[in-house]
């Protein structure tokens, strides 16, 4: 009998390299989730889905303009609780999933990636090494990046995709947009260049490539249009459209979003050319130097020579020295070499320009107009395409060939690129203290596991302790005042606020949400660190003379109602 050839082939060399690397990585950044106390942006993240979880309706119980991105979530917050009753360990196990979430897409991009050769390793593990704010958690920021640079990969990453790559995009760019709404822009935007595309090559479809023809587009939107099926019946599962309808002028209130258009989209370019003069100004002069130079006398490795020096003391000053979120800052130094490495090289990846790296760079934009922090947004997002750059300027450098002196810059350049970003991952905590303050483990709670400092410990151990002495149950509904998304955690009551982010006792919204959601009227008003004072307000006096009782606590005051 003849032996039949296995057909699968060995593992490579460098698929070992890179498994190892992401062990490393994740065993590296593993230890890390256990280390910081953020009281707000984390916990709001886990704290919405929660409530969804408690029964509470999309789009009508909760008002905040970003819930849609629980939907991603929810699965993964309903998975926890199979093997757990409660919140205990909630914050520390939803950092795990992130990490899991953060291999997922970096071995997807490296498997995708392949006619890169090795260098697909290098735009893999940059993503593994990055997160805005060094917040650890799956949240609209985390998980928008992350789809749109899998729908990227995937579109750039071969030549003829066929339909399972576009259903996958598809799949990819519904992702995206429940994380981040704006991003429905870059699908319309795409189906219209496909229509274009087509139109103009009514009768040569075959010159069309595979990533600009109408019938892949609808692939896509074949994959897009069943996850919006699955997110409708989750949504009107619990609410009606004329419930939605009457809450969504209160959704998408948003005093940064009223900025007109203009004023927003000046000020995108004014906060790059602030933090980045040197780099915007080289790069318009390199432009303008190869457009000059029409017989391109000047070697390209004078161009890539210049972009290279101009990044790295970027990289050097945000990634080492700079005090107010440097891991998000340090993300953009990288995306300005590869426009250079783009213009000079003599065989143009426009597959990679085209289909990532420009696309990438309008993302930006779209966070920038989807949210109110500048350019902590625009340079977090930066990474999607700033990880295309990385492949533009190894491919530049490769094909200047053997030129030592250019390999070793650019090896100096992804190895401070890198160094930074593992730098920041590890010693910038947000929301806490330095990492060396963080000693005190907290043993009970959705914050079970992590190390905090002393007085946040304090702070959380006592109001764990105010939670205990109101002694609240499923049938009880929480209002907490001020930014205290991990209190709900905290309690099996039901969120009787609009949002769990921020509610002020000054709050407009207030009063309407109960006039429009009174079954919502709460049982219990927990003041987060509030004084006796806030009786004398016109919020607490409201709900004083509706038969609620004060009591003093150890860290504010509460009303309860009988």
């Amino acid at each position: 009998m003849k032996k039949h050839k296995d057909s699968r082939r060995p593992l490579t060399k460098e698929f070992w390299i890179f498994s190892g690397i992401v062990l490393f990585l994740f065993l590296l950044f593993g230890w890390r989730q256990f280390y910081g106390f953020n009281k707000n942006d984390e916990i709001f993240y886990i704290s919405t889905v929660y409530r969804f979880f408690q029964g509470d309706g999309m789009l009508v119980d909760e008002w905040n303009n970003v819930q849609l991105f629980a939907f991603v979530t929810y699965p993964l917050y309903g998975l926890a609780r199979l093997f757990c009753h409660g919140n205990d360990g909630i914050v520390l196990t939803f950092r795990i999933f992130y990490l899991v979430f953060q291999v997922f897409v970096s071995g997807y991009c490296f498997c995708q990636l392949k006619r890169f050769g090795w260098i697909r390793m290098i735009p893999a593990l940059f993503y593994f090494v990055t997160t805005p704010y060094n917040i650890n958690s799956l949240n609209y920021n985390t998980l928008a990046f992350g789809f749109v640079l899998l729908a990227f990969v995937t579109i750039s990453s071969t030549e003829k995709p066929g339909i399972l790559d576009f259903l996958l995009c598809g799949f990819f760019a519904a992702g995206a947009v429940l994380a981040n709404p704006y991003a429905v822009l870059l699908f319309f935007l795409y189906g219209i260049l496909c229509a274009l595309t087509s139109l103009f090559y009514l009768h040569r479809w075959e010159k069309v490539p595979a990533q600009l023809q109408i019938k892949n587009f609808f692939w896509i939107g074949a994959g897009a249009f069943l996850i919006f099926v699955l997110f409708l019946f989750f949504v009107f599962k619990r609410s009606s459209l004329s419930e939605i309808l009457e809450c969504l002028t209160y959704i998408v209130m948003d005093t940064e979003r009223k900025k007109s258009f203009a004023e927003k989209l000046l000020k995108y370019f004014i906060r790059i050319h602030r933090y980045y003069k040197a780099e915007v100004y080289l790069t318009g002069c390199l432009i303008a130097v190869w457009i000059a130079d029409r017989k391109k006398k000047i070697p390209p490795s004078l161009y890539l020579l210049l972009s290279a020096l101009t990044a790295v003391p970027y990289m050097v000053y945000y990634g080492f020295f700079w005090d107010m979120v440097g891991i998000n800052y340090v993300l953009i130094p990288l995306a300005f070499p590869g426009f250079t490495a783009y213009l000079v090289s003599e065989r143009k990846d426009r597959l990679l320009f085209f289909g990532w790296y420009l696309p990438g760079l309008f993302y930006t934009l779209l966070a920038h107009f989807a949210t109110n922090t500048g350019i902590l947004t625009v340079s977090a997002s930066c990474m999607i395409s700033s990880a295309a750059s990385m492949l533009l300027l190894l491919e530049a450098v490769k094909e200047q060939g053997k030129i030592r002196w250019l390999s070793c810059l650019t090896g100096v350049l992804l190895a401070v690129q890198f160094a930074a970003c593992i730098y920041q991952r590890i010693f910038f905590v947000w929301g806490d203290e330095s990492l060396t303050d963080l000693t005190q483990e907290l043993t009970k709670g959705p914050l079970k596991g992590i190390h905090t400092c002393e007085e946040n410990k304090v702070l959380y151990e006592e109001v764990l302790l105010d939670l205990e002495e109101l002694e609240l149950t499923k049938e009880d509904k929480l209002f907490v005042t001020g930014i205290a998304p991990w209190i709900y955690l905290s309690t099996e009551a039901e969120c009787a606020a609009y949002s769990t982010w921020e509610t002020m006792e000054t709050d407009p919204l207030i009063p309407v949400y109960y006039e429009l959601r009174p079954e919502k009227l709460p049982t219990i008003i927990y003041c987060y660190e509030k004084e006796e004072e806030i009786l004398d307000t016109e919020f607490a006096e409201s709900f004083l003379q509706m038969g609620y009782e004060p009591l003093l606590m150890r860290r504010g005051t509460a009303l309860l109602r009988h």
